[in-house]
């Protein structure tokens, strides 16, 4: 709170709020998010419609930057609420995959050689590293000859997919996805698969459990995204966080969030009004 005290009216805008507004609703789903199934789902809806929205706006420009969020919060969160169970098995499988596929990826990368790095800086709010420098004083300065594109031929579905596949957001995904070797690759996708199938199945049979998993694995990914960008900002950002093993660790530290997070919730768990009747 004193950090917070001491930060300037006029910095507390932007970046820095979204991040604020991550970490405390991270920590209350980390913490306890298990045990109130439908506002956390709810909770969840409404932080990634936002998210969409502010991608739609960053795309767009449409309107003040506050709307999109706004609207795409409001809507994501009110389906959330109708039907938060099969939301929550959707998003349960959605996130354990992502999680399985990150730590998977930084064990390779530390036990196996010619495996890069998962590509998670961007995901975690972590500075990216700038490319090695080429030497280009030998390399004639030719443009490369146009692309001959067949427009007659070529349907909007298939440009818009070229054009979200060509995003700048997604290009580290891209190249550190076809620089990793085809054995790993699979391991990856396998792992990925395997952690999306278990969170359906555990959602279907084991609710209680699931919205625990759901919400200790969420809550850890929100406050592990929300902490390097609030360090950035207040300029405490370790050094080694912008290195190549910075996205492992910050992986590696999501998978141990999550498990310390699986305790904290079993061990918060409610009494049930006969537990307390009797005692």
């Amino acid at each position: 709170m004193h950090l917070i005290s001491a930060i300037p009216t006029e910095a507390l805008s932007g970046d820095l709020l979204w991040a604020i507004a991550a970490f405390l609703v991270g920590f209350i789903l980390w913490a306890a998010g298990g045990w109130i199934l439908r506002p956390a789902v709810g909770a969840l809806g409404l932080g990634l419609g936002a998210l969409g929205g502010l991608l739609i706006w960053m795309e767009t420009g449409i309107g003040p930057p506050w709307a999109a969020p706004l609207v795409g919060g409001i809507l994501v969160a009110c389906v959330a609420l109708l039907a938060y169970r099969l939301l929550a098995g959707g998003m349960l499988a959605a996130t354990l995959a992502l999680l399985a596929a990150t730590s998977s990826w930084s064990v390779l990368h530390l036990t196996e050689d010619g495996v890069p790095p998962p590509p998670v800086a961007t995901l975690f709010g972590l500075p990216l590293q700038p490319p090695p420098p080429t030497d280009q004083g030998d390399t004639p300065d030719t443009a490369p000859p146009p692309a001959v594109i067949p427009v007659s031929m070529t349907s909007p579905l298939a440009l818009a997919g070229r054009q979200i596949a060509s995003n700048e957001r997604l290009i580290p995904f891209k190249d550190a996805w076809e620089q990793l070797p085809p054995d790993p690759r699979l391991a990856v996708l396998l792992f990925a698969g395997a952690a999306a199938l278990g969170g359906l199945v555990c959602s279907t049979l084991f609710g209680t459990l699931g919205a625990i998993m759901l919400t200790a694995a969420a809550g850890g990914g929100l406050v592990l995204a929300a902490t390097p960008r609030l360090l950035t900002e207040w300029d405490m950002l370790p050094e080694w966080l912008a290195g190549a093993t910075g996205g492992t660790t910050v992986s590696l530290a999501w998978l141990g969030l999550t498990a310390i997070g699986l305790i904290v919730q079993g061990m918060t768990k409610p009494k049930k009004a006969t537990d307390q009747g009797k005692s």
